[in-house]
């Protein structure tokens, strides 16, 4: 297995087009958003074009939390319209727990088979090791040997980064287990944000990589797996994963630098003004058979409910919540009604906190990653405020 750095050059260097239009379902998808994101680029000159979907878990199409299956065939068939050779497309990703069973529940494998495109778990592909923050890490071949990704994020709330989009979905590109191993080593928002922004620059470098965001039914509250479906209506496009997040957090109603990767990818998070990434930014709206150029007051935003986590770490001052914590905070709990035993939750747990056959979770290991909560399919995790023990 080969060995490669960690670093790309600056992320905003001049203005970043993002393009967004307002589509209230998925039969009504059209390629006026592709047609501009994809403009003056020769689609057929990438040898390996690799469409990343977010495949959280097995979840079916209604349950919001993955990629719609409409809309990754909506990408698929422009591609092939364009002449794109099929064999030159993968469809790839690793999910939280059975991408297998993922691929199949979310309906991704069901097009794929389609279109006859090729349709890989990470887990299955040849691995490369990169270095990223000190620390050796597993990529597939096929994410470093791709020239042009198409990344799918789903527009959702988290509750641990408090929103999870274009860059938190490329985390998926980590095979396997390695995974909750490393929200086990990188257990804290800030630690882990920066996880998710060195990870960005390995796999953003040397290729190019374009992100269209699935917002028509997106997930609010307790996401990304146990929260609410929600119609949110829109579609956000960028050749910068980091426009479409800044783009996407700032419409669904948070301070894009609430969230901490933006936060450090813009300028390394050393901005007095808060609102100054609004600056990099250049918005053009789609409607009907007009573009035009918006700024970001003239956005209609919709607002997301945030999740349970947010409100004590993102409202009061640092100080109140250094103290709060020192008393006070919220633990995952096993919902004995809903629980099936599937024992996902116990598999994934980095730090081996639970045990399904006395339904209990250990407190005292416990690191408020809340992969159980993430990666539950039947919602069996329940998050309480427990005084710390």
């Amino acid at each position: 297995m080969d060995i490669i750095g960690s670093t790309i050059g600056p992320l905003v260097a001049k203005m970043i087009n993002i393009y967004y239009e307002e589509i209230g379902d998925y039969d009504s998808l059209n390629d006026k958003i592709l047609n501009l994101i994809f403009k003056d680029i020769n689609l057929k000159k990438y040898n390996k074009i690799l469409i990343k979907p977010n495949v959280l878990g097995p979840y079916p199409p209604d349950r919001c939390a993955t990629t719609h299956p409409k809309f990754l065939e909506w990408i698929i068939k422009y591609l092939l319209n364009e002449g794109v050779d099929r064999n030159k497309i993968i469809v790839g990703d690793s999910s939280g727990y059975s991408t297998k069973k993922s691929f199949e529940v979310s309906k991704i494998k069901e097009v794929c088979r389609k279109y006859n495109i090729n349709c890989k778990p990470f887990e299955k592909d040849k691995v490369v090791k990169v270095n990223i923050l000190d620390t050796k890490v597993i990529l597939p071949k096929t994410v470093l040997e791709s020239d042009l990704i198409i990344n799918l994020p789903k527009l959702k709330t988290h509750i641990l980064m408090k929103y999870t989009g274009a860059i938190k979905n490329l985390y998926g590109c980590i095979p396997g287990g390695l995974k909750p191993k490393l929200h086990g080593q990188y257990p804290k928002e800030y630690n882990f944000a920066e996880l998710l922004v060195e990870l960005y620059k390995v796999i953003g470098r040397n290729r190019e990589m374009i992100t269209i965001m699935d917002g028509i039914y997106g997930m609010e509250g307790n996401g990304p797996s146990n929260g609410n479906s929600i119609n949110s209506k829109i579609v956000i496009a960028s050749k910068d994963a980091l426009a479409v997040d800044i783009f996407a957090s700032y419409y669904i109603k948070y301070n894009p630098m609430d969230i901490i990767t933006n936060k450090i990818l813009i300028n390394n998070g050393n901005h007095k003004k808060r609102d100054i990434w609004q600056e990099n930014y250049k918005i053009i709206k789609l409607e009907e058979n007009v573009k035009r150029e918006v700024n970001f007051k003239e956005i209609d935003r919709i607002k997301f409910k945030k999740p349970d986590t947010y409100y004590l770490t993102s409202i009061m001052p640092p100080s109140i919540v250094k103290l709060i914590f020192s008393v006070m905070v919220q633990k995952p709990q096993i919902n004995r009604k809903k629980c099936k035993k599937c024992k996902v939750c116990q598999y994934i747990c980095p730090v081996e906190a639970i045990s399904i056959d006395n339904l209990k979770i250990d407190l005292k290991k416990c690191i408020n990653c809340y992969c159980c909560h993430e990666m539950c399919e039947f919602g069996a995790i329940d998050l309480k405020r427990r005084f710390l023990i």
